[in-house]
């Protein structure tokens, strides 16, 4: 999806330069309209069609659109039941099942692909099953709510400088509230506060203590999670996040159709595309980012705390620390500190600034990260790494000198590395 055909924005009133060329929703006209080329309000005989073919927005599907690119039904149908897939061979559920089934997920290539060769009915018919039972409940659903309302509220509350992303080819210039850095580490505080590693677990958990007087008026009424929690309900979270996303991605096509917050919006022509693409590209419900929100504020968050659950779910299921998962957990949050503190050049990115607020970004933050980025970590849970501390150890400083080389590398050429 890339090109001179990949954005349709509405052209603004008395702006004539972007109503010289059709533009593109993160600003750059497309590299085929020269800077005298004529206004397509009267284009030549030979490309009559072809504006006309822009106004209606089917140029950006190039003549065809979904029926020219059935591949793009596989993110709607595989991609969803593969992320409920991975949820269940990490889960306790499947753990307690595994002896039964005659093949252990920690042998691939040995034990299950063997037994799926000799049993392809029963393999494909135990796979869709696996996937299927991974269904939302109340308690996933409740978890994915309180920990929006907290990111919420934090987006709201935190202060921060005012910044701005790039003009769009429309004029508008986004604005946000620079606060990601507080958000990292506030949210973390009260993650754990709220936790039974808080004030309010038992005696020989807590981390963290409160005077008695406030102790009993505060832990009396509330009580607390188990900083395990991310594990213990991440399938039920992820089926809820499924449906959710889907549900979500659709209101925001009906938005950028009907209800824009910007005139950096548009239909592309085919129902399909606007809903894997996107129809707005800045899209805003009472003043809130969405698209920032999703993908920082709920997305990275969720990322960056769940090695750490991940971790404590190990630890009391084993009744060891596992230092490969403790490390991996370490430099996971380290490198999301380290992307908060660059918050705002990820909101000048071409996550932002060109792709469109839709499922193949938005569902993907919701669902996609938390089943394919934390993977590992939540594999290690019931499957311990074995690594000794001096080896997790070393891993981790490799791990952690790599990525600081990296970005010197990249900040020494200026990008051409």
């Amino acid at each position: 999806m890339s090109g001179g055909h990949r954005y349709n924005l509405r052209k603004r009133p008395g702006a004539a330069a972007a109503a010289a060329s059709p533009s593109g929703g993160g600003g750059a006209a497309p590299a085929s309209a020269a800077p005298d080329s004529p206004p397509p309000s009267s284009p030549p005989p030979a490309k009559a069609k072809e504006a006309e073919s822009y106004e209606s927005g089917t140029n950006w599907v190039h003549g065809g659109g979904i029926e020219a690119n059935p591949y793009l039904f596989v993110l709607i149908v595989v991609s969803p039941f593969l992320s409920l897939l991975l949820a269940h061979v990490t889960s306790a559920e499947f753990a307690a099942s595994a002896p039964e089934s005659g093949w252990r997920v920690t042998h691939p290539l040995t034990e299950a692909a063997p037994y799926c060769l000799s049993n392809l009915g029963s393999c494909a018919r135990g796979v869709l099953e696996a996937g299927l039972s991974v269904r939302p409940s109340r308690d996933g659903a409740s978890l994915v709510l309180a920990f929006m309302a907290a990111a919420l509220v934090l987006e709201r509350s935190l202060p921060g400088k005012i910044e701005t992303g790039p003009e769009t080819a429309t004029g508008h210039v986004p604005r946000y509230v620079d606060n990601g850095v507080k958000h990292c580490f506030a949210f973390a505080a009260l993650f754990l506060l709220g936790s039974d590693l808080g004030p309010c677990g038992e005696a020989g958990e807590r981390m963290l203590s409160l005077p008695s007087s406030i102790e009993g008026t505060i832990c009396g009424v509330y009580q607390p999670y188990s900083f395990g929690i991310l594990y213990d309900r991440f399938p039920s979270t992820l089926a809820f996040l499924n449906l959710f996303g889907i549900v979500f991605c659709m209101f925001l096509t009906y938005k950028g159709l009907y209800h824009p917050s910007t005139q950096d919006n548009g239909s592309s022509g085919s129902w399909v595309k606007d809903y894997l693409w996107g129809t707005e590209l800045y899209p805003r419900v009472f003043g809130l980012d969405l698209k920032r929100f999703v993908n920082c504020r709920f997305s990275m968050t969720f990322w960056q705390l769940a090695g750490w659950s991940f971790c404590y779910r190990s630890y009391r299921l084993h009744g060891e620390l596992d230092w490969g998962l403790f490390f991996a957990a370490l430099s996971q949050y380290l490198y999301l500190v380290k992307f908060f503190f660059w918050e705002m050049g990820y909101m000048r990115s071409i996550d932002i600034i060109v792709d469109r607020a839709g499922y193949e970004i938005q569902w993907g933050c919701l669902v996609w990260v938390p089943a394919v980025y934390t993977f590992h970590s939540r594999f290690c849970v019931q499957n311990p790494s074995g690594l000794t501390f001096p080896a997790a150890l070393a891993l981790f400083v490799l791990g952690i000198t790599g990525l600081g080389l990296l970005r010197d590398m990249f900040c020494t050429t200026k990008g051409s590395c």
